[in-house]
């Protein structure tokens, strides 16, 4: 059977798990995607702004920020400052060991604009290469959905990073956590954690750890068990506000340029912030055949906030060779020579 791709997002028929409707050349996911009307969006930025002003200031922070340096996170801080300037801060930028030297200085810099705190996260860069190496030499240890959303090496990295931020801001007594998500990434605008689902997400990682050949025993990358001892009953919400804003990426970077943040100089497609992504992009085309960003990119292409055409256009460019090549030095990895490292071909 031939290739079938959705007549309306970026997905296509070779994607293990997709299904296209040969009567009306959808996917099951444009089948029943319901966007969030005007008026959702209003009703949930509402719902935001009562929750900021009731649980303000009962922390040393009201907000533990996810910072990459990056153009959605540098952008998320600053409409955010913006439009609640009562909001303390601490965003947490966290060095994986392939963070660009321009990505630390773009959020140092938003930081300084926005009066938030800066805490830099780092580990060991040994262990953090030898993390990554396992899971780019792993294979289906990710739930099926979340090898969707992300490479098994950015699934690794973003969920120390969810791990961490959790546990900053139970140490804190901060009420929110926020991530630069947009509504590809993220459909749900306001997530109430409870300490049940704490433990639980703290336990399912630990186990695709350990899936991978990596035993935490010094809870490195886990959120500190002595942390969610002392939680209590009050857990942080996590909460999406990027996904509902109008979002386009050229006026991200339109507003960014504005302001003092710099193009980081990295040639890489799809970060503007992580010398890493380039061969985790790789490793997940070389294992299961599709690219890591073609969901996200379907989702911003769903919901009106990118074209087809460019949708396409992210997914289909050419991976930079010298990253993968630089990365997998790094990690002690081979990528082959002989063909040519395009991402995709439609």
């Amino acid at each position: 059977m031939s290739k079938l791709v959705c007549k309306k997002c970026v997905l296509d028929s070779d994607i293990p798990g997709i299904r296209i409707n040969e009567d009306n050349g959808l996917c099951h996911f444009c089948e029943t995607y319901a966007p969030l009307s005007s008026q959702e969006k209003n009703e949930y930025l509402t719902k935001i702004e009562e929750l900021f002003e009731q649980y303000r200031g009962k922390g040393k922070y009201d907000v533990i920020y996810a910072l990459s340096g990056g153009k959605d996170s540098s952008y998320t801080l600053y409409k955010l400052k913006k439009d609640y300037s009562f909001l303390k801060v601490l965003a947490v930028q966290f060095d994986n060991g392939f963070t660009s030297e321009g990505a630390i200085k773009n959020a140092k810099k938003m930081c300084k604009i926005t009066g938030s705190d800066y805490y830099q996260l780092t580990m060991e860069k040994e262990i953090l290469y030898d993390t990554f190496r396992k899971a780019a030499e792993s294979y289906d240890s990710f739930p099926k959905f979340a090898k969707y959303r992300a490479s098994d090496i950015c699934n690794v990295c973003i969920t120390i990073i969810k791990q961490k931020l959790i546990e900053q801001a139970i140490i804190q007594k901060a009420p929110f956590i926020i991530f630069a998500f947009t509504a590809g990434q993220s459909p749900n605008p306001i997530i109430n954690l409870s300490p049940n689902f704490i433990q639980w997400s703290r336990s399912l990682f630990k186990k695709q750890l350990e899936k991978i050949g990596v035993d935490d025993k010094d809870e490195l990358f886990l959120l500190k068990s002595k942390v969610i001892e002392n939680m209590g009953e009050n857990a942080p919400s996590i909460l999406h506000p990027l996904c509902l804003w109008d979002y386009s990426e050229d006026k991200v970077l339109e507003t960014l340029l504005e302001i003092g943040w710099e193009q980081p100089g990295i040639a890489d497609s799809n970060s503007t912030n992580c010398t890493l992504n380039s061969f985790a992009c790789y490793n997940h085309l070389e294992k299961y055949g599709f690219h890591p960003y073609a969901f996200d990119t379907a989702g911003l292409v769903r919901s009106g906030e990118m074209s087809r055409e460019e949708g396409f256009e992210k997914i289909s460019q050419e991976l930079s060779r010298q990253l993968i090549e630089e990365a997998a030095k790094k990690l002690k990895l081979n990528v082959k020579t002989s063909q040519k490292i395009l991402t995709t071909t439609i």
